[in-house]
């Protein structure tokens, strides 16, 4: 699972068909952990915008198949990283 963060601009992310997501997300800082993320549900009535500077993966969809509203600052740098390869694990997330 890689993650990563844009240091220039924010990304945004919105079902164009009402379809819940989760995403997982972390505080700014380059002294990352696994358990530093969170994950994040939506409900598909709204979107969300992340930041510059927050750790996150993509959208991870609660229905087989939706479309997405995807956009990113002009200047497109990211910071990624690997857990699996960082840490050895990777991110488990219950759902309820």
């Amino acid at each position: 699972m890689d993650v990563n963060y844009h240091p220039d601009g924010g990304q945004l992310f919105f079902p164009l068909d009402g379809s819940a997501f989760i995403v997982p997300l972390a505080l700014p800082g380059d002294d990352l952990k696994p358990e530093d993320f969170v994950a994040f549900s939506f409900a598909g009535n709204l979107g969300l915008y992340i930041h510059p500077g927050i750790w996150h993966e993509g959208v991870f969809l609660r229905a087989e198949r939706a479309q997405f509203y995807d956009e990113q600052g002009k200047v497109h740098a990211r910071f990624s990283c690997n857990l699996a390869q960082e840490f050895g694990i990777f991110l488990r997330i219950p759902l309820a």
